[in-house]
């Protein structure tokens, strides 16, 4: 391995950004804390109106993402009187100056913390020693105040709403962690970082919506009717189960992965949905590290303690002990049922249902008004891509770190949905490695398309020193004037991976391969590659003398400029 990389202190000194340090007493210890801080600066709205989970709930937390408004907490939902609802999360803030606000204080940095700033913070605090679990007793933890077992169980009573129009079902999971745990008798790997030495439990975060939605042979009554804005009902009468869910557990994805283990051995997977996780462990729950890892060991780094932890009732994984919802079954070795359609992150609505594994609950906990997370994916930006973007890429630079290629960072800008992964490189890269730029190229897309968080992007760019690769315009800019179709263009199918799979322009010979659309786009010029400035013009930071940049900026408020 290459160790070129220079002191990450004299790399971050050319990027011009604040070192900031996460303040561990400020990190909220639970989802309730977290909205409580933000309800503080006036970043929440509370609704005591009732509101309907058809669509209603979905048209307002559209409305508030898009229009940059404050977060909803939604105190009074039909037919889940114990219930509330609220955003999971981190969406923009319209407060000037405080842009990522909603992010920073989830992690206990301040209020005028920019993206990059948070991700060195981040990354900085979740390399450092994790912490063994604090053991709650089961009377003592908060996620236990309520019990439903048996015929108690009765997902309709939770506000799982149906978000979008043309969505195929309620869907209680969009912000929660599934958490599974590797079956008896599958060995541990060496190299593996996990809390309990012979078991893996991964926490991951993907959708689930409670079975039967669609046209079926059932005996449970119907439910209502819901009529359309355009007056016409639906051509059927829907029917929600009790008890019954369905998700994913794709084969590529780490909860897949110990889903497969299980039915190897002929059994169902026992599971936990865990809604409303305090925010050290939210951020985990999109940052993909590697299989064999455990989130929880991660999110105690970055805590900087111990989580609180309380055993499910009718498995042995562990949960957060101040969780707001339990849901724990079991998912089936044999049957599968329709899931979906359901609007996804990068913005488009599928226009069919497939069959994903059939799950059956035994048990529902919660708190006393007990608080449902909800994210809503649609056009950016929204918590989904906040969340999802902002850990991934933090995992990503990890790696290249790691490579000792000279990366000083990199981002997944939330405006391109998850489809970019900007990687910033130094403009002496090739003094240093002695690479053409295929070469170079080539090995940054190793180091992401072999690691289980290459399964997130399709599309790398590389940019130079000058390209904050947070900073959108500009990297658009340098695309668009860089990069040169006809020799900075590289393919890459020989990697087991497709992305995401959900672009909207892959076809269906494509997905079912689950490879092939990689594709690595150089901005790097050739007065980077022999250590030359490109010759930039009109820019205030490059064109102007150093005082007079100061005299400006420093008169800037004075002169009003600053004034809303």
């Amino acid at each position: 391995m290459m160790t070129i990389l220079a002191d990450k202190t004299e790399q971050l000194a050319a990027t011009n950004r604040r070192k900031l340090t996460i303040d561990r007493n400020k990190i909220p210890k639970s989802y309730r804390d977290y909205l409580a801080l933000l309800a503080e600066r006036g970043e929440v709205v509370e609704i005591n109106d009732e509101v309907d989970w058809y669509l209603e709930m979905g048209a307002i937390l559209r409305h508030a993402c898009e229009t940059e408004s404050a977060m909803p907490i939604f105190n009074r939902v039909k037919d889940a009187p114990e219930f509330r609802a609220a955003e999971m999360g981190p969406t923009v803030s319209s407060e000037p100056g405080k842009r990522w606000q909603r992010l920073a204080l989830m992690l206990g940095l301040p209020e005028d913390s920019e993206l990059l700033e948070i991700q060195d913070a981040l990354l900085e605090a979740i390399t450092a020693e994790p912490h063994d679990p604090i053991i709650v007793a089961r009377n003592d933890a908060p996620c236990k105040e309520n019990i439903w077992t048996g015929d108690q169980v009765d997902l309709r009573k939770i506000p799982a709403p149906i978000l979008h129009d043309g969505d195929g079902g309620r869907y209680f999971q969009t912000a929660g962690a599934i958490m599974v745990r590797t079956p008896a008798g599958e060995k541990v790997p060496e190299g593996a970082y996990t809390v309990d030495k012979d078991a893996w439990t991964n926490w991951s975060f993907s959708r689930a919506m409670i079975a039967g939605s669609l046209p079926q042979d059932n005996t449970q009554p119907p439910a209502p009717k819901h009529v359309n804005p355009t007056g016409h009902d639906h051509a059927y009468e829907p029917h929600y189960s009790k008890n019954e869910i369905v998700g994913l557990w794709l084969p590529f994805q780490h909860n897949g992965m110990i889903y497969q283990m299980w039915t190897a051995q002929g059994k169902d997977c026992p599971f936990v949905i865990a809604l409303g996780v305090p925010p050290a462990a939210t951020v985990l729950l999109s940052a993909a590290p590697p299989a064999w890892h455990d989130e929880y060991l991660y999110a105690s780094s970055l805590l900087g303690e111990g989580l609180e932890m309380v055993k499910a009732e009718t498995c042995d994984v562990m949960v957060p002990a101040n969780c707001e919802i339990i849901i724990e079954g079991v998912v089936s070795a044999t049957q599968s049922v329709a899931e979906g359609p359901f609007g996804e992150f990068p913005g488009y609505l599928a226009h069919e249902a497939s069959l994903k594994p059939l799950a059956k609950i035994s048990c529902i906990t919660f708190r006393n008004k007990a608080i449902l997370p909800i994210c809503i994916p649609g056009i950016p930006i929204d918590s989904t891509l906040m969340l999802g973007c902002f850990c991934l890429s933090t995992t990503a630079r990890m790696f290249f770190e790691q490579s000792g290629l000279p990366v000083i960072d990199c981002f997944s800008p939330f405006e391109a949905s998850s489809h970019w992964l900007v990687v910033r490189v130094r403009d002496d890269w090739h003094r240093l490695t002695g690479m053409t730029v295929k070469e170079f190229i080539d090995k940054i897309a190793e180091v992401f398309w072999t690691h289980h968080i290459g399964k997130t992007t399709a599309k790398i760019i590389v940019v130079g020193e000058d390209i904050p690769p947070d900073d959108i315009v500009k990297v658009s800019w340098a695309l668009a004037t860089r990069n040169n179709p006809d020799q900075g263009v590289f393919f890459y199918p020989q990697y087991d991976s497709d992305g995401t799979g959900l672009q909207i322009y892959l076809d269906v010979a494509t997905k079912l391969r689950g490879r092939g659309g990689l594709v690595a786009y150089s901005c790097l010029q050739i007065q980077q590659q022999l250590n030359q400035p490109l010759e930039q013009v009109l820019s205030f930071e490059t064109n102007y003398p150093i005082p007079l940049q100061k005299k400006i900026t420093e008169k800037w408020s004075q002169w009003g400029f600053d004034k809303k």
